[in-house]
């Protein structure tokens, strides 16, 4: 999937030290005011890299990136079917985490990713999908409504002893979405 000045790619795995990069740079501009200023800054490249290393490991074909004409890294989304069923039922496919580049944002690219994953999602015969956020986070909530996401769940997420309110988005009929 591409456009004029971006497409997308699977990731490989030289490219995991720009996602790990791009999510710890992402986590500090988005997240400031929305979490505890103690859970920005306990986050590193190097754990973001050991955690984005593991899940390559383990499903190399669920990182997808944005990317720039000339093969920069802007964007990352990873994204499969559910895994937790019982968290995530109806949904078959999950938008685990989808960061652009403070730098590049408002280009397109999360757009571009997010659309990427579900045309995939479609290709693999899932029909709908889901993603998790922050309940205060405007920013990704404002996205996931233009893109078309109602909210569908409220849950609490459970990070480094802190509790955050979430919502959840999702997507029933991803096959009749102009992926």
């Amino acid at each position: 999937m591409t456009d004029e000045n971006y497409s997308v790619r699977v990731a490989r795995e030289a490219d995991l030290p720009a996602v790990a990069q791009i999510h710890i740079a992402s986590w500090r501009d988005a997240y400031k005011g929305t979490v505890p200023d103690a859970l920005l800054l306990n986050r590193s490249e190097e754990g973001s890299l050991s955690g984005w290393q593991a899940t390559f490991a383990k499903y190399p074909a669920n990182i997808t990136l944005g990317v720039s004409r000339d093969d920069v890294v802007c964007g990352f989304c990873c994204a499969g079917p559910v895994v937790d069923a019982e968290k995530n039922a109806p949904f078959e496919f999950q938008i685990y985490g989808l960061h652009v580049a403070p730098n590049h944002r408002q280009r397109g690219i999360g757009a571009i990713l997010l659309r990427a994953s579900f045309a995939r999602a479609v290709s693999e015969g899932l029909s709908s999908a889901i993603v998790w956020t922050l309940r205060d986070l405007t920013l990704s909530r404002r996205f996931y409504e233009r893109e078309g996401g109602e909210v569908v769940k409220a849950d609490v997420w459970s990070i480094d002893g802190f509790t955050l309110p979430e919502v959840a988005y999702g997507w029933t009929n991803l096959h009749h979405r102009k992926c």
